[in-house]
């Protein structure tokens, strides 16, 4: 099979309701290979470091194999590998990265805010009082939607190491900011859309892990060890299986 180009080449406009479809016909099309994927994925956070690295790889090899689909040069799982095993580290750093841009998102607004708890303590009058509170539900707001435009600008990180030749971290974000800028809205929406979709396997998946836990309930008393042996490997399991529905399909987004 030939292989994906090495350099990512932005599609052109991006139709959202598109990139759903076509996301969820490429994981209907391989829905065995993606879910087993995921599912070894999941099982692989159990290690730490070592295992959250190869989570993100995997994760990074999903996304490889779909981007393959869509622009017509499908891979086997055994050819990507061969791409994605030598960046393994390269998909830990960059989410470390990330995690630690947001970290520092975070961080600096949380400061800000401090600073208007400070201040508004000090006063009594309830006009100033009343600014205060509608300036901190702005703040609030401008906080959620840079984060979700943080995230738009970081989406395409792990794509650029999984299809193209970065060995860099810095140089797989620089990338993603530079792929991004045209598509800031799109993606932000395509995020937003994943996450609803996403909705109702997480809504399934509490409903019988609590149906378990009730079940478990009438047998044993809750703060038991052998309530604990049983609930706690079964919701585990559970919880695996249903994620792993889910790694594919945001990765093939």
């Amino acid at each position: 099979m030939s292989n994906p180009s090495p350099d990512y080449q932005s599609p052109g406009p991006l139709s959202v309701g598109n990139i759903i479809n076509a996301a969820a016909r490429i994981y209907r099309d391989r829905f065995v290979v993606y879910y087993r994927l995921g599912l070894l994925a999941y099982c692989w956070l159990i290690v730490p470091i070592y295992g959250w690295a190869k989570f993100m790889a995997i994760s990074g090899l999903l996304s490889r194999l779909a981007y393959g689909e869509v622009s017509g040069q499908p891979e086997s799982v055994r050819d990507a590998r061969r791409h994605i095993n030598p960046r393994l580290w390269t998909f830990f750093g960059t989410a470390f990265l990330i995690g630690l841009i947001f970290l520092g998102w975070y961080i600096s607004f949380l400061f800000i805010f401090g600073i208007l708890v400070a201040i508004a303590t000090q006063i009594n009058s309830w006009f100033l009082w009343v600014f205060f509170g509608i300036f901190g539900i702005l703040a609030l707001m401008i906080f959620i939607v840079s984060l979700f435009w943080l995230n738009s600008r970081l989406y395409l990180a792990d794509l650029a190491i999984a299809v193209e030749n970065q060995s860099s971290s810095t140089k797989a974000i620089n990338r993603s900011w530079q792929l991004t800028k045209q598509f800031i809205g799109r993606i932000i929406l395509i995020t937003f859309i994943a996450f609803l979709i996403a909705i109702p396997v997480s809504l399934v998946l509490q409903l019988i892990d609590s149906l378990i836990r009730l079940l478990l309930m009438a047998v044993f008393t809750p703060d038991s060890t052998i309530f604990g042996l049983i609930y706690l490997p079964l919701s585990l399991i559970l919880s695996f299986s249903f994620s792993a529905f889910l790694v594919p399909f945001w990765s093939s987004n």
